[in-house]
């Protein structure tokens, strides 16, 4: 395990998030550079995997559950399932976090999710830094 004080915390990169959008290829491009940054620079990499609310056109397991096929969860990265909208509520996210030292937590989420909105709160009241997203390219 390595311990780095930055990780990057992917919030939305499932496929029921990204596919259809219209600016898919362009959001998931820039979203994957920062992920490219953020591993060449050392940073934990974290990816929420978020189970299908009551009612959402999508299941826990299905096709539009998984992550988008251009991100994956890589050797050293961490990947959390959650029942939403907090990450950090009913998952090991902040012990994962905590175990490999990191303070400044950096966010990719699409603006305006209830999941954004969430995490960061319980983010900020669990110790860590919300940081400008600036990975190093």
């Amino acid at each position: 395990m390595t311990l780095t004080p930055n990780a990057l915390l992917l919030l939305n990169a499932q496929r029921h998030d990204l596919e259809d959008r219209n600016d898919q290829r362009a959001l998931v491009r820039d979203w994957a550079h920062h992920v490219d940054g953020a591993r060449a620079a050392g940073w934990l990499v974290a990816f929420v995997q978020w189970d299908a609310p009551p009612g959402a056109d999508w299941e826990t397991f299905s096709k539009g559950w998984t992550l988008h096929p251009d991100f994956r969860a890589e050797q050293g990265d961490v990947l959390i399932r959650a029942a939403g909208p907090d990450a950090f509520e009913g998952s090991d996210l902040a012990a994962q976090l905590h175990g490999r030292a990191v303070q400044n937590l950096h966010v990719l989420a699409l603006p305006g999710t209830p999941e954004l909105a969430a995490t960061l709160a319980s983010a900020q009241a669990g110790g860590f830094v919300i940081a400008e997203l600036d990975v190093p390219a």
